[in-house]
């Protein structure tokens, strides 16, 4: 539950936005990610919605108008907000969107409460921080900022916060599906994607995501008639399943480079060490094979920006310890390149299955084209880059996970990751324990999306 103190504190600020100082949005935003962290929307949690409710209650205290919000999705509990910044035209408007349901934490082993901010030794630390609600308080910040100063762009400015991307995404395919604005969308821009390489001290690049790979989950099921412990036989359910993962966890898909990952690797190739850098260079140049270098081992980032990849994730088997396996079965998650057709990723799957385990979807692919930088596209970005950090080159980039935009990419509509937030020192740590952000880092994306919204 969200402290009442804090809720009133926060309210008081929102009322006197107008005449604060322009450092003090930072305040603002501190204090609407600190609320919104406090809210525990993971999935027993029941999701977003009480969180896109305190968007929406933010924003129509800030001045926006009750029909410019709107608090919608598919089930109760994966409900979203869209807020509309009116512009002069509404046919081609522009979405920036962000998520506010995360995943779970397991709160005994962080060294602070996950689902209360804790500012210490120059970072902001809570479940969300950077995955995804600081991404939402920054856009909720500046469109308050915006307001205040009575900002109309040429056309809407449409902020979306979906209520469950770390699920299934129904949410994000709900508003692609039924909302007008959304459909007509010229682009997007994502702060769940993207990141500035470097240091505050020394930002090095701003890495803008244009492709993600595509999520698309298996099911590996090995069947026999059972029987007794005590009589064991050559056929065996578990050893089945067990022979067909060996030979999966061996296979490695071809390597194959898509406009996006090609133009990143030329830019960091001569951030890998001597070896790495040397294969970089050779693939660069059009070699596919490796030799017997095994990427996973040298750098599993590096391998997963190459190749598609398929995983054992989950095991399920048996019925007694004492009877011969009936059936068991294994979660296989994949993450295909984009260029790629996830149905002849299937059919691989299936051929180093064998024919003692059927394979079988679970979660079918949807189909993400990257998006194409455009030099318009790329001039806004480059503007308000210019504008936050130090003179750094704008480098697209192919996320290995999935993210919200994956509906919008599948529709037609670009979608660009650019949160502006600088990576972890200490590597990142969505997902996991202790998640953060530098307060300095927070800061700098707050003026980032003022800086380019203002140009919309």
């Amino acid at each position: 539950m969200i402290k009442k103190r804090t809720l009133i504190l926060t309210y008081l600020v929102l009322f006197t936005f107008p005449v604060l100082a322009e450092n003090n949005y930072f305040e603002v935003g501190k204090a609407t990610l600190a609320d919104l962290i406090q809210i525990k929307s993971t999935e027993s949690a029941g999701l977003a919605t009480r969180a896109s409710e305190y968007a929406s209650e933010k924003l129509r205290s800030a001045g926006f108008d009750q029909d410019d919000l709107k608090i919608v999705g598919p089930t109760s509990t994966t409900q979203g907000l869209i807020a509309t910044l009116k512009g002069i035209e509404s046919d081609r408007p522009v979405i920036v969107m962000a998520h506010l349901d995360v995943v779970p934490s397991v709160t005994e082993s962080w060294d602070t409460n996950p689902y209360q901010m804790v500012e210490k030794d120059g970072f902001l630390y809570g479940r969300g921080t950077s995955d995804n609600k600081g991404g939402a308080a920054a856009l909720i910040t500046t469109f308050i900022r915006l307001k205040a100063e009575g900002f109309i762009p040429d056309n809407d400015i449409i902020m979306l916060l979906t209520g469950d991307e770390e699920t299934q995404m129904d949410g994000i395919a709900y508003f692609k599906d039924n909302l007008e604005q959304v459909k007509r969308a010229a682009f997007a821009f994502n702060t769940d994607a993207g990141y500035v390489s470097g240091t505050m001290d020394v930002p090095r690049s701003f890495q803008v995501q244009t492709a993600e790979k595509i999520y698309m989950t298996l099911k590996l099921e090995a069947r026999n008639t059972g029987g007794h412990s005590s009589v064991p036989r050559s056929e065996n359910a578990i050893y089945d399943l067990m022979h067909a993962l060996e030979r999966l966890e061996r296979y490695q898909f071809p390597i194959s480079l898509n406009q996006t990952s090609r133009k990143n690797l030329e830019f960091t190739a001569s951030e890998y060490p001597e070896t790495l850098s040397e294969i970089i260079n050779k693939i660069l140049a059009g070699a596919s094979d490796v030799g017997n270098i095994d990427l996973i081992d040298l750098d599993p980032e590096l391998n997963a920006q190459l190749r598609t990849t398929c995983v054992a994730t989950q095991l399920f088997g048996g019925h007694a310890e004492n009877a011969l396996p009936v059936h068991v079965s294994a979660t296989v998650n994949c993450r295909v390149l984009p260029h790629e057709d996830p149905d002849e990723i299937l059919a691989t799957a299936q051929k180093i299955a064998g024919d003692k385990v059927v394979v079988t979807v679970t979660y079918p692919a949807v189909k993400s084209p990257p998006s194409i930088l455009t030099k318009q596209v790329e001039k806004l970005i480059e503007t308000a880059v210019d504008k936050t950090f130090q003179n750094i080159p704008v480098v697209p980039m192919m996320e290995t996970g999935a993210t919200d935009a994956i509906y919008l990419r599948s529709a037609g509509i670009p979608v660009y990751g650019t949160s502006g937030i600088m990576e972890d020192p200490t590597g990142g740590r969505a997902h996991g324990l202790n998640e953060r952000v530098e307060v300095d880092a927070f800061a700098a994306s707050l003026e980032f999306w003022y800086q380019l919204m203002k140009q919309l």
